[in-house]
């Protein structure tokens, strides 16, 4: 996902976990983000010890999960054995013939993961990737002693309480993953084969175009994504779009102002449409490369199985997609998460996007924020925008 931090390989860190009995050895090359190395480190010894007759030598490398398909395809041969991607990514991964088939323990895995992820991890019936969690989306944060919970509703009512307070709220539209949102309110996104469909340049579209303009040039609106709304949120914000990862920041900033919830509905068309979103979940592949395909798929069943789900939320508030962690009381009780799965039901899978959606909507967002829509013809930029999508 081009939305997530994007880390380089910056450390390699190797770590042996022998055992007793035998002169097994299974080395195994692990990748994942930056923040979540001490998890790993964790789950790969809590796995070692369910295996006392092998002796594991784990090697795992920094990398996002933004990163993975790039850094797989230089060299599938010498890449992780294991490594941590974003969703929108699988589908490429599949194609290049770099994923091991997902053939261990595959009912159990299907039984324990919301349907939605087991969705995102299959292709044409075949289970391709291990649902690592369902937290990939945003939703609305806000400082409740500006916004109330009646203004927050409606994007009109922010506009309204932020004006009043001499306060304004960020929605990055010339983000591309959130530009979605007004897009496919009450647009479609599919595939015709691998090629990306979409309807951006309708009636709808251009309706959703002129309400972006407008939330633009409403005086309340600011340019910005994550740092600008962690940094700006209860001084200068009343708040704006964010994800599970900005949480904790946000709620030691506003204490018991602290607000959050779903997207708003916005004025498109003349009637309030509810704004949509992309909603994703994090994936773990199997390298189809490796040389320990049955002891890679069931460290990576064991990686994203209840226990290192419920073990990911407690270290880094990660949210799952394992259904009985969903339902665990300290998940249940996260805020955030909350409005995630309320923003959930207005969501797209992200899976089904392709590359070519990225730049030309982010393209036009830009000229959204830089304020040039108004001596540009907003038909022929949509126009333009779907054509690019669509490979036209």
């Amino acid at each position: 996902m081009k939305k997530l931090v994007a880390f380089a390989i910056v450390a390699m860190i190797a770590l042996g976990f022998t055992a007793c009995g035998n002169d097994d050895t299974v080395d195994l090359l692990v990748w994942g983000p930056l923040g979540n190395q001490e998890f790993l480190n964790i789950a790969a010894e809590r796995f070692a010890q369910m295996h006392p007759d092998t002796t594991f030598n784990f090697t795992f490398g920094v990398v996002g999960e933004g990163d993975a398909l790039e850094r797989v395809l230089e060299d599938p041969a010498s890449a992780a054995d294991i490594f941590a991607f974003a969703d929108d990514q699988l589908r490429d991964f599949v194609n290049a013939g770099v994923l091991y088939e997902v053939t261990r323990n595959i009912a159990d895995i299907r039984a324990r993961n919301m349907d939605s992820a087991v969705y995102i991890a299959t292709l044409d019936g075949r289970m391709w990737a291990y649902p690592q969690t369902a937290d990939n989306g945003y939703f609305w944060y806000y400082d409740s002693s500006v916004i109330s919970s009646d203004d927050v509703l409606t994007l009109d009512g922010i506009i309204e309480a932020s004006l009043a307070a001499n306060r304004r709220f960020t929605f990055p539209i010339d983000v591309a993953w959130v530009t979605a949102s007004w897009f496919l309110a009450q647009g479609s996104l599919g595939l015709d084969g691998d090629r990306q469909v979409v309807d951006f340049n309708n009636a709808h579209g251009l309706a959703a175009a002129h309400a972006m303009i407008a939330m633009a040039e409403s005086g309340a609106w600011q340019a910005g994504w994550a740092e600008e709304l962690v940094e700006g949120i209860g001084t200068t914000l009343s708040g704006g779009v964010g994800g599970t990862w900005m949480a904790a920041d946000i709620q030691a900033t506003l204490g018991e102002n602290f607000g959050v919830t779903k997207l708003p509905t916005a004025t498109i068309g003349g009637r309030q449409v509810q704004l949509s979103s992309f909603m994703g979940t994090k994936l773990v592949g199997v390298n189809s490369q490796t040389e320990h395909p049955v002891y890679a798929m069931d460290f990576a069943d064991f990686l994203t199985g209840e226990e290192m789900q419920l073990l990911s939320f407690e270290m880094n508030q990660i949210g799952p997609s394992n259904i009985a962690v969903a339902q665990h009381p300290s998940v249940l009780a996260n805020p955030a998460l909350a409005a995630l799965a309320y923003q959930s039901m207005y969501a797209f899978p992200q899976r089904d996007v392709q590359g070519s959606y990225w730049g030309p909507v982010e393209a036009f967002g830009t000229h959204v924020v830089n304020g040039e829509v108004n001596t540009l013809n907003i038909q022929d930029l949509l126009d333009e925008m779907v054509a690019q999508i669509m490979g036209h």
